[in-house]
């Protein structure tokens, strides 16, 4: 068989729920313009799934594009040289097989590391974020490769927000000298960003249509698995500190106050909010100790997002969805809740995944509040007597969430890395969305994409 080389490959669409997102990115990619310089290929273990999405994509591809001769690589994570082989035939995977923790996840990293392949995954697992990154940023590191996680829904909006915001609040460069922060240089002395941003809030809007919307397992599955590790962060978090972060951002003398209660309402989105408890946050701090090792920074920016709740009947609902998810902290109230999730859930969770019309009929809405300086003073940096004078508003807008609008941010992160390589930071490693693509044009590719970025200031409003 004629082996051919590929600039990047597509795997995970032999599985339900994989063959959902993965079919999007299909999609996407047959729909984008740019990719259309590109030689890509798709890759599983069912060749019959894998024709059939390249068939059902053609005909309903906005381009009419005839791409049933895209090339088709057969891997299975149970079979370790059928990973190997296909990522020596790509310079770029776009890793669509989830759950990460279950389905070979760390497997793929690897190898793709020793191939010098770069990859980029959906992962929202905080046990998968952590251990990939613990045990593979020094090796993707030293062996020139991009390890991009989490470029979804969640987190690479989220996480590119902040980079946005700080970049608007740019600070200036002081130099530190025995914990005082001076605006001259003295010795012995160390040069450092102190960041005109403070803190941001976020709120995400996920809204359905008539139809409504149902959840495929392979994401259920995700959500089940990321709620048992949010139980045991600090956990990941400690490996995650002792083998690539050491030093700890300066913290904010200005910190957001956060009540215990996980339902409020917001006066600024005039809601009912749940706090996220994904891995939002969890990435969006990742990139600050990122910047705090790797980089001029030192400040710590608080964060705390929200997930708006549309009505008080769906208000009841997802806190019921919600507690009955928490059973996955047990063994056997996962498997109990993977086997009935359809009955248990009222088919808000499903294997056949959502509708083609249920997906055209989403949207998501995310609005970020950030507060921070205009100017910052070599007296207010050490005295913390100053608070934040401004304000700025990002609103991001978009498709259905799941499926839709994570293939956008996936192709266009994946094309990104392809072409942008050299505004990223360091020559390789395990990053987060923010951290990998904040110096790069990806916002103006999203924009093309149909996403919308829209940032206001309301500084007046304070």
């Amino acid at each position: 068989m004629t082996k051919i080389f590929v600039n990047s490959v597509v795997v995970g669409l032999s599985e339900q729920d994989s063959l959902n997102i993965g079919y999007r990115v299909v999609e996407e990619i047959a729909n984008c313009v740019e990719a259309a310089e590109i030689k890509w290929a798709v890759a599983g273990r069912n060749v019959k799934n894998l024709r059939e999405t390249l068939d059902t994509v053609r005909d309903y591809s906005r381009k009419k594009r005839d791409i049933t001769n895209i090339p088709i690589i057969v891997a299975d994570v149970g079979n370790s040289s059928s990973i190997i082989e296909m990522c020596k035939r790509t310079k770029l995977l776009l890793n669509c097989v989830g759950p990460y923790n279950e389905f070979g996840g760390e497997e793929i990293v690897s190898a793709c590391i020793e191939c010098k392949t770069h990859c980029i995954d959906l992962s929202a697992e905080i046990r998968h974020l952590d251990t990939v990154q613990a045990n593979y940023f020094k090796l993707a590191e030293e062996r020139g490769v991009y390890i991009v996680q989490a470029c979804g829904v969640g987190s690479l909006p989220e996480d590119y927000a902040i980079e946005l915001f700080m970049q608007k609040f740019p600070g200036k460069l002081f130099y530190k000298v025995n914990k005082k922060v001076l605006a001259v240089s003295a010795f012995p002395m160390k040069e450092v960003r102190i960041r005109g941003l403070n803190s941001v809030e976020f709120y995400q809007e996920f809204s359905d249509g008539p139809q409504g919307i149902t959840i495929g397992y392979g994401t259920f599955m995700s959500i089940l698995n990321s709620l048992r590790d949010y139980f045991n962060y600090s956990k990941f978090e400690n490996e995650v500190q002792e083998k690539v972060f050491n030093k700890k951002p300066m913290k904010t003398e200005f910190p957001l106050k956060f009540g215990w209660i996980p339902i409020l309402y917001s006066w600024k989105e005039k809601a009912l909010c749940v706090k996220n408890m994904g891995p939002d946050v969890r990435n969006i701090r990742r990139s600050q100790m990122f910047r705090a090792n790797y980089t001029d920074s030192d400040s710590l920016i608080d964060v705390q997002g929200y997930l708006k709740l549309p009505s008080l009947t769906k208000t009841v609902y997802y806190s019921y969805v919600f507690l009955l998810s928490l059973f996955s902290v047990f063994l056997f109230g996962k498997s109990l809740l993977i086997k009935y999730a359809p009955t248990l859930t009222f088919g808000f969770f499903s294997k056949t995944g959502p509708t083609r019309q249920q997906l055209l009929e989403g949207s998501t809405k995310m609005t970020f509040y950030a507060e921070g300086w205009k100017n910052k003073s070599e007296e207010s940096l050490n005295k913390h007597s100053t608070k934040p004078d401004s304000r700025l508003k990002l609103t991001i807008t978009g498709p259905e969430p799941a499926y839709p609008f994570t293939a956008k941010c996936m192709v266009q992160a994946g094309l990104t890395l392809l072409k942008e390589q050299e505004k990223m930071p360091l020559k390789g490693g395990v990053l987060t969305p923010g951290v990998a693509f904040g110096k790069t044009t990806i916002q103006k590719r999203l924009e093309k994409s149909g996403l919308t970025f829209t940032l206001e200031d309301i500084s007046c409003s304070v």
